[in-house]
């Protein structure tokens, strides 16, 4: 199967939580890497909300963390 498959078939709660465990990540470490609220990452991995309700700032400043183009999250 290959990287990409997951991006069309499972939710950005998992695809955010993928990549973040991929790149060897805690949640904590994620939001100090990013500046962004450990909570707002939290909602998203655990689906009480989508990316979207995150800033456009935090959705870059997570790819970034991560090492991922932004539409990975998306």
């Amino acid at each position: 199967m290959g990287d990409t498959s997951i991006y069309d078939r499972y939710p950005t709660a998992t695809r955010l939580t993928y990549e973040r465990v991929k790149a060897g990540l805690t949640q904590k470490q994620l939001a100090e890497r990013s500046g962004v609220n450990i909570r707002q990452i939290q909602r998203v991995e655990l689906g009480e909300a989508e990316a979207g309700n995150l800033t456009a700032k935090n959705l870059l400043a997570i790819a970034d963390a991560l090492g991922v183009e932004l539409r990975r999250l998306l």
